[in-house]
């Protein structure tokens, strides 16, 4: 079986940086593991409080949501 890529590559990286992995997103956003992994390759969209709620676990501003939830992830058009 073939492993689809991330498209949410800036929310990715900054989940690194702050030593989280996306257990610790679905954990924090009630999600199971699964639901986290389908939003992260593009298969599920994000919620708007997802989105919300994910800036604030990353310490950003509503300013960035384009930066960590660009259109269709960031994929080319």
């Amino acid at each position: 079986m073939r492993r689809r890529k991330i498209v949410y590559i800036y929310l990715d990286g900054r989940l690194r940086q702050l030593g989280m992995n996306q257990s610790d997103l679905g954990y924090a956003l009630k999600l199971s593991h699964t639901a986290i992994n389908n939003r992260m390759i593009g298969k599920t969209p994000w919620t708007i409080s997802e989105m919300y709620r994910v800036l604030e676990i990353c310490r950003a501003q509503p300013e960035e949501l384009h930066i960590y939830f660009p259109p269709r992830g960031g994929a080319a058009a």
